[in-house]
């Protein structure tokens, strides 16, 4: 039985009012705004090799352990039937040139209870940023329920959203709870539990690509909401330089992820507990002989064995499932 080896994949771009049609550095400019590229996920489909064309949750379901390692017990617990099958963790780009809604994400036991998902918290590393880009991270004061939903009917949330400086290197954890939103031009690659639920408490009377009013989900926003909770955006310390730098971005019960930089070639070592997600920022390169460049995501498999990799001022961000 051959060992599996590492598996890449090409974002799917997803058309966002908030987002852009010039998406330099990663893919150009397009024809339609862009404010996703969702670099893997259940449906992305392996590009070459013997398993071309196999999507993520396939792979998930016929090699399980051989995949994700010792970690996939974890990686099913306490999440629906549903989604057992699905990878835990999804890698994005986000292209914030406008403003998100400001919004909340529900946690695991809400989820499941409103959704049948798991919940939602996420980390951001900032890639760029221009001048006036900011990221949203809590609230300026802590809100009670009625509070909340008063300025969110009233649209004065804006000004209660704490606002700091979106910084390039810089990460945060979000946690699922945590009041947020970005704007102003802040392009950011998102590690994040695998899941899609969104409430928003404002989206500035903006309508949708169907060119209706976007929805608000105020009640339940609220209610998952926790108006405590205010992340501080940190510069990630090189924790190892050695076969390349390493620098560490977060860690919570869900995700780890890890910052890595190289301008010259080197051996990876697989982790055989777990699989690793690398989601390619920065850079050109070839790993395992396969070229990557920036916003491609390869899935390395816990029993694949070293591999070389070699890269241009490359960067990845690598997350796994603690």
């Amino acid at each position: 039985m051959n060992r599996l080896e590492p598996l890449r994949f090409r974002p799917h771009l997803r058309r966002k009012i908030w987002g852009t049609h010039d998406l330099r550095p990663f893919f150009g400019e397009v024809e339609q705004r862009v404010g996703e590229a969702w670099c893997l996920h259940d449906g992305s489909k392996v590009q070459q090799g013997p398993l071309q064309g196999r999507s993520v949750t396939s792979l998930v379901l016929d090699y399980g352990k051989r995949l994700m390692g010792l970690c996939w017990d974890s990686a099913t617990h306490a999440v629906p039937a549903s989604a057992q099958a699905s990878f835990p963790i999804l890698g994005k780009i986000l292209f914030a040139s406008g403003q998100l809604s400001i919004q909340v994400h529900p946690d695991d036991s809400r989820a499941l209870q409103n959704d049948g998902s798991r919940g939602k918290t996420e980390l951001w590393y900032v890639i760029d940023a221009r001048p006036g880009a900011e990221l949203g991270l809590g609230t300026t004061v802590r809100l009670d329920r009625s509070q909340l939903a008063e300025v969110s009917t009233d649209g004065s949330i804006d000004r209660h959203v704490h606002w700091v400086p979106a910084v390039k290197g810089q990460c945060v954890i979000v946690p699922a709870g945590t009041v947020h939103s970005a704007r102003n031009g802040v392009l950011l690659c998102e590690i994040q539990q695998n899941s899609d639920v969104t409430y928003r408490f404002y989206d500035h009377g903006r309508k949708g690509l169907d060119g209706r009013p976007r929805p608000l989900q105020v009640n339940r926003a609220v209610k998952a909401a926790d108006t405590g909770s205010r992340p501080l955006a940190t510069t990630p310390q090189v924790s190892n330089n050695h076969p390349c730098r390493v620098a560490r971005l977060g860690q919570c019960r869900h995700f780890g992820a890890e910052l890595l930089s190289w301008d010259r070639p080197f051996l990876y070592s697989p982790d055989a507990r777990r699989c690793h997600l690398l989601v390619f920022v920065r850079g050109v390169g070839s790993l395992n002989a396969v070229p990557f460049e920036a916003g491609d995501a390869f899935l390395v498999p816990a029993e694949a064995a070293r591999f070389p990799v070699d890269g241009d001022r490359a960067q990845a961000v690598r997350a796994y499932v603690p």
